[in-house]
């Protein structure tokens, strides 16, 4: 009977993830993978374990579930972005730009899902489906940026197979592998003697690991640290350049993507029956996404390579849970998130800053197996500035911008025991 609920579970979050299509975001991590966790701000997300979604957070944190859990999630991100035009040059003999690219981004829904099985006293094992990384925009036609970029599509899904063990009554590890997905479109304009577009697609499949510990060495002090490794695609596709009076090409090639390791360190302290107190430290490894350049099926450079220079970064969240009666717990977190973008290279394709989140949520039990979380969050991104060359050594444009947004989410699970 476990067996058929627990390959039930699985099936059920798997056609979620399905029926929702390519999980996108405004960012480049999506940090939105449990509701519970969001409510929180992400604060003590490696310590905390609330439901099944501990697996994407601390796979050790699984150790703190009895029996069978399930949790089925979906975060609605409704960003908002802005460009102004600071000076922008565009190459000689190309047309007058047509606006300010408008907003890029429509409402996504970013959904996830997990399981975890108690096997035994000291074993459990679970699976997640995730998608921790990705980017959409579009910029409306003729815009002053439109070398720069078009259009952007990143997707990736996580598959994530893990188990933790109970080494003693205070202290649990945990592992996950990550089979991970990604698939990738970079559009912008070009021009030769005549204005076209360029295209870049690709797709490849990688594996990675995360690792983490749960330790509560005082009652009522849980420390935990998780550890995601830094994953390396190698995307195969295609490099089309259409209409620029300078030659079509169609070139079958590849591209590097090395998507960043990260750390987090959480903090969970029961301060009362009621009250417990929550903190995050997150390091990420973003220096890894130095540059994009494509290469042909021999080996050789395409064109000259987009440079992106990400810089590591760290989060800082700070939170509560509250326990108000049997039935309701509430939460509320602050987080100060660092753009992994530079003044030099920040682009219109992730034209990010500093980001400060604000959020609460609550999760309603309705007996002793179902319960519902919800959460909202506003986010506001720091003004920022973007100066890059485009159109290289054929007629080049130099895109100068300001770059101001937010972002509101809307979250909402729905956790099942068995």
């Amino acid at each position: 009977m476990r067996l058929n609920k627990l390959l039930l579970s699985t099936a059920t979050a798997a056609l979620v993830l399905a029926a929702a299509g390519s999980a996108n975001a405004a960012g480049f991590y999506i940090q939105e993978q449990s509701v519970s966790g969001q409510g929180a701000s992400f604060a003590g997300s490696a310590a905390q374990p609330r439901d099944a979604s501990v697996v994407f957070y601390n796979p050790a944190g699984m150790t703190y579930l009895k029996g069978g859990n399930a949790h089925l999630g979906v975060s609605l991100l409704v960003p908002d972005g802005e460009l102004e035009n600071t000076g922008t040059t565009l190459p000689a003999g190309s047309a007058a730009s047509t606006g300010d690219g408008g907003n890029p981004y429509d409402p996504t829904p970013v959904p996830s899902g997990y399981i975890t099985q108690q096997i035994t006293n000291n074993l459990w094992l679970g699976f997640g489906i995730s998608a921790p990384f990705g980017l959409a925009n579009e910029y409306d036609d003729g815009y002053f940026a439109r070398y720069d970029s078009t259009e952007t599509e990143l997707t990736t899904i996580d598959f994530t197979p893990s188990a933790a063990y109970k080494i003693n009554d205070w202290l649990s590890i945990g592992g996950s592998v990550i089979i991970q997905s990604v698939d990738a479109e970079l559009k912008n304009n070009l021009f030769v003697t005549t204005e076209g577009t360029q295209t870049l697609d690709g797709d490849d499949v990688s594996v990675g690991w995360k690792a983490g510990v749960l330790a509560e060495p005082w009652q009522g002090t849980r420390l935990g640290l998780d550890y995601r490794s830094r994953i390396n695609h190698t995307l195969e596709g295609r490099l089309v350049i259409e209409g620029t009076g300078g030659g079509d090409a169609n070139i079958a090639g590849r591209a590097d993507l090395d998507l960043p390791d990260i750390a987090t360190f959480s903090v969970a302290h029961d301060l009362n029956e009621r009250l417990t107190l929550l903190g995050s430290a997150t390091w990420f490894g973003w220096n890894s996404f130095d540059e994009i350049q494509v290469k042909n099926i021999i080996g050789g450079n395409v064109g000259a390579p987009v440079i992106q220079d990400y810089q590591n970064t760290m989060a800082y969240s700070v939170g509560f849970d509250y326990m108000l009666n049997e039935a309701w717990t509430l939460r509320a977190g602050y987080q100060f998130d660092e753009t992994p973008t530079t003044d030099e290279r920040r682009t219109t394709r992730t034209p990010d800053g500093n980001r400060h989140w604000f959020s609460a949520g609550g999760t309603y039990s309705l007996n002793d197996q179902w319960s519902f979380d919800f959460s909202g969050t506003y986010i506001d991104i720091e003004e920022e500035s973007i100066n890059v060359t485009r159109n290289i050594a054929l007629n080049p444009s130099q895109v100068q911008a300001d770059t101001d947004g937010h972002v509101f989410i809307l979250g909402a699970g729905v956790n099942y025991k068995f």
